[in-house]
């Protein structure tokens, strides 16, 4: 990458962040009542099939407003821990609020792109209704840091809008980002394939539609690193 690219490719980073935090810390106050109800299911049903076992260090990557978190917390118990990371202040503000009972939990301010953790913190990683928000190069970036932060054979579910199984939603959801990207800010993607070209072992696989958007739930093993 020459140096002009390199400073193209930073400035989209900080102007995605840029979005994404005013985007989310707008939509803040009412995330539980309208978004909630649509992605809650599938995020539950995500964490039953990550099986998270009783002290496992867990990391919830995009938590918003920590409703994962406390569910993950239930699963390992007293003696695991469970870390939420967003980019969105008033999020973790309001995720803080809600896990003010739930210790050893805790929710750090931060950007994927750049999770500030040593590697192999986690066990466990949860990414739901989170990788979407970022453009395809940004995603590989974002996949890498959680391959960085999990120890080996530590799992992975992420759950996002797919491109696997329809040929005609995810173009126009496509269209529609390019169009309004400030109201449209997914970017629906091949959740399985995009895990096995990061160097993540596909365990399993599972398709459902939300409202008339495929969304795909899929756990993954991480290998050793080089």
């Amino acid at each position: 990458m020459t140096r002009e690219q390199t400073r193209r490719h930073n400035a989209r980073r900080r102007e995605q962040t840029r979005h994404s935090k005013a985007w989310y810390n707008a939509l803040s106050r009412y995330y539980d009542v309208l978004v909630d109800p649509v992605q809650g299911r599938l995020r539950r049903r995500g964490i039953d099939r990550l099986g998270a076992s009783p002290d496992d260090r867990v990391l919830d990557v995009g938590c918003g407003t920590g409703r994962g978190v406390v569910t993950l917390q239930d699963a390992v118990g007293s003696d695991g821990r469970v870390v939420g990371i967003d980019v969105a202040e008033r999020m973790c503000r309001l995720a803080r609020d809600r896990l003010e009972d739930e210790a050893p939990s805790e929710v750090v301010c931060g950007d994927a792109l750049t999770l500030p953790f040593d590697a192999d913190s986690f066990d466990v990683v949860l990414a739901s209704f989170t990788l979407e928000l970022f453009e395809a190069d940004h995603r590989r970036a974002v996949l890498e840091e959680l391959r960085r932060v999990l120890v080996p054979q530590g799992r992975i579910c992420v759950i996002a809008p797919s491109t696997a199984t329809s040929t005609t939603i995810p173009p126009l959801y496509v269209r529609l980002n390019d169009a309004f990207p400030r109201l449209v800010d997914s970017r629906p993607f091949d959740v399985s394939t995009t895990l096995a070209e990061a160097n993540f072992e596909v365990v399993l696989t599972h398709f459902e539609w939300v409202l008339v958007i495929p969304v795909e739930l899929v756990v993954a093993r991480c290998g050793s690193r080089p």
